[in-house]
């Protein structure tokens, strides 16, 4: 799933120069992260994974331009996704009571 949301992201990009989050799933990653425990420091983990296996999976094909598209998707998404979690974290918490 979060591999063709990167996807997505990187065909945003390239073609509006800008990531939109426009359906509700991707608006709940933050929640989701954040309910997780993800901290800044993950995403850049998360992000030389991702490349490194990208990397692989395409083996002759890789380029720098490719590496430098997919980061740059990849960076996008994270942000969005580290919005959602600070504005998440910013409202106030209902109690159950």
């Amino acid at each position: 799933m979060y591999a063709s949301k990167t996807c997505d992201s990187a065909i945003q990009l390239r073609e509006k120069g800008q990531v939109v989050l426009r359906d509700v799933p991707l608006k709940h990653l933050g929640s989701v992260h954040l309910e997780k425990g993800v901290v800044d420091s993950h995403f850049e983990v998360v992000k030389e994974a991702l490349l490194g296996t990208i990397k692989e999976a395409v083996g002759e094909n890789w380029s720098d331009e490719m590496g430098g598209a997919w980061g740059e998707a990849y960076d996008q998404l994270a942000a969005t996704i580290k919005t959602q979690m600070e504005e998440e974290a910013a409202q106030p918490q209902l109690s159950s009571n």
